[in-house]
């Protein structure tokens, strides 16, 4: 029996572009946590490797004849050091002047943007559509596995009824991540405080938002000026 052999040089060969085409990394993060969005949209899932972002979105139809596209120049932005990645291809949904027409009010429409990837899994990032009118844009999408861990813990929490351990979820997301420019958690904290009657811990956050820097400040002071506890965080 003859068996060939490749020469050395062409096993090093192989053996070389074998490593080249396997990503350096990869993760899948399902359902991540966002502070807000300009349309309603939802993000079903993320996938991460050092070639390629892969987003799935699902949009909302809220009005009677709408109608929706993506423009060609969409990118996404990494938060900690504003780098960029643009769109590569978009899949389930028309590019702008095309649009995609909704038969109803309360149609879904899902798809998919495919973008350049980072050299490192960013902690959070923008989703952002360049254009000049009814542009989308998706805010602090946070791709920390950790932090969308304990996020989504404090909602089960919550939801289970159990506000304390809600809470204690929420503060180890804000304390483990202060470089996260958002402050829509706070309103979460003082939402649960206020609601066991522990007006202290309420103020302390509230406080804590007043001082802060963050992207979304004004609006999440104003959505808590109209809660009907908002006097008793002022002394």
């Amino acid at each position: 029996m003859y068996i060939k052999t490749l020469p050395v040089k062409n096993i090093v060969v192989l053996l070389i572009s074998l490593i080249v085409s396997v990503p350096l990394f990869a993760q899948e993060i399902i359902k991540p946590n966002f502070a807000l969005a300009t349309h309603p949209l939802k993000v079903d899932k993320i996938i991460i490797s050092d070639s390629s972002v892969l987003i799935t979105l699902t949009l909302k139809n809220q009005i009677e004849g709408g109608e929706f596209c993506a423009n060609e120049i969409i990118y996404i932005q990494e938060l900690k050091r504003k780098k960029k990645a643009y769109l590569l291809k978009a899949s389930g949904i028309p590019i702008c002047p095309n649009t995609y027409k909704f038969d109803k009010p309360g149609e879904e429409l899902t798809f998919d943007l495919e973008f350049f990837g980072f050299y490192e899994i960013p902690d959070y990032i923008n989703v952002i559509e360049d254009c000049n009118e009814n542009c989308f844009t998706i805010y602090g999408v946070i791709i920390d596995q950790e932090m969308n861990h304990d996020i989504d813990m404090g909602f089960g929490f919550y939801k289970s009824g159990n506000p304390e351990l809600s809470a204690v979820s929420f503060e180890k997301a804000v304390n483990e991540h202060p470089d996260y420019p958002f402050g829509y958690l706070y309103e979460y904290l003082i939402d649960l405080y206020a609601e066991m009657g522990d007006y202290d811990q309420a103020r302390k956050w509230y406080q804590k938002l007043e001082s802060s820097e963050f992207v979304d400040k004004e609006q999440v002071m104003e959505k808590i000026s109209r809660k009907n506890y908002a006097n008793q965080l002022i002394h």
